[in-house]
């Protein structure tokens, strides 16, 4: 069949959309199904609307893996989706995608991560059209093939016919449908092994392409959330940032400190001069797969009580040490102010006495 005239079959033009061709085919089995259309060139039409629609989808979908091939999902960032151990997805079959959320750690959005994602996905069985039943050629056995049956009214003495509950009145036979087992709809469950990419943010859109689950071809539309952290946060420039209580006399003195990053512990030395220090290659990457940016991490020095006695006494003492070491050093400006204090108190108490 060419492809000019398996649109013309279903009613469309090339322009049409994926959702646009398989709502057209649906609508075209619906009425020209055997089982619901007793014409005699329904099972003819039948087959060309089906020889037409998988004509359509292999040609569509031999264009979108090429396509995906090469420049990936259009509506976000293809994140090297792994294969399922299944077929791919074949395109006579029922086509079905699955929108679901995931939520991931912000380490795991920094990082990239592995997740298997498991599901069940429900559609209308083809084989009933959703009606649970399937009709035999051989005559309604309740109402002999005539669709309707007799009842007796007022007290036996006249009678009146409706129409057969057993055949819905059209005088053939039907029994259970057996692949939905009489629900008319049928349950497909999926397990898929997805790769997020690193840098994936909270509201981006990943699409799985579609893979075949026993009858079914399921694709998944991932909706992304990230999960807040307790000790890392993530600002609306992407910028990854951590605010830390340190020991003040720790800060002061410039030791080294373990910070987070979604790595693991790093060791930074503290500046008594700063307060905001910036680890490069230690943030969240500017763009999916893209170099990890900046990690900005604030310390807030954290320094004991004012009544604690015994840290006022060790205070003391490094005060006095300090002060010895400063004021034997004449290059340090608080020597020489300290002396020249002493040398102004000294003049200022003789000139007192003078007078």
């Amino acid at each position: 069949m060419e492809t000019q005239e398996a649109y013309k079959e279903l009613g469309l033009d090339p322009s049409a959309s994926d959702a646009q061709i398989k709502a057209s085919w649906r609508r075209l089995v619906a009425a020209w199904h055997p089982d619901r259309n007793a014409a005699a060139e329904a099972g003819g039409r039948m087959q060309r609307i089906n020889k037409a629609y998988q004509h359509i989808r292999q040609m569509r979908d031999s264009s979108d893996g090429a396509q995906g091939a090469e420049g990936g999902a259009p509506d976000g960032p293809d994140p090297q989706w792994a294969a399922p151990a299944s077929t791919a997805a074949q395109p006579d079959a029922p086509r079905s995608t699955h929108v679901r959320t995931v939520r991931l750690s912000l380490e795991d959005a920094v990082l990239g991560c592995t997740r298997t994602l498991r599901g069940q996905v429900s559609h209308t069985c083809d084989a009933c059209l959703g009606k649970g039943q399937q009709i035999l050629a051989q005559a309604c056995a309740t109402c002999r093939g005539s669709g309707s049956v007799r009842k007796a009214a007022l007290f036996g003495w006249l009678w009146h016919e409706e129409a057969c509950a057993q055949c819905g009145g059209d005088g053939r036979q039907r029994s259970p449908c057996a692949p939905c087992e009489g629900r008319g709809e049928r349950h497909v469950a999926y397990r898929r092994r997805v790769r997020f990419p690193a840098g994936v943010r909270a509201g981006h859109v990943l699409s799985v392409p579609a893979s075949r689950y026993g009858d079914m071809d399921i694709g998944l539309e991932l909706h992304v959330e990230i999960e807040s952290h307790a000790l890392f946060s993530l600002d609306g420039e992407g910028v990854l940032r951590c605010e830390m209580p340190v020991n003040g006399y720790a800060w002061m003195a410039g030791r080294w400190v373990d910070v987070p990053t979604p790595t693991g512990l790093q060791q930074m030395r503290l500046n008594r001069d700063a307060l905001v220090y910036r680890l490069s290659g230690q943030g969240f990457p500017a763009t999916p797969r893209g170099i990890r940016g900046d990690y900005i991490v604030k310390v807030l020095p954290v320094f004991a009580a004012q009544d604690d006695s015994a840290s006022s006494a060790l205070l003391d003492q490094l005060i006095a040490a300090s002060s010895r070491t400063v004021e034997a050093d004449t290059a340090l400006p608080l020597g020489a102010w300290q002396r020249s204090v002493r040398r102004w108190h000294a003049k200022h108490k003789e000139s007192a006495r003078d007078d």
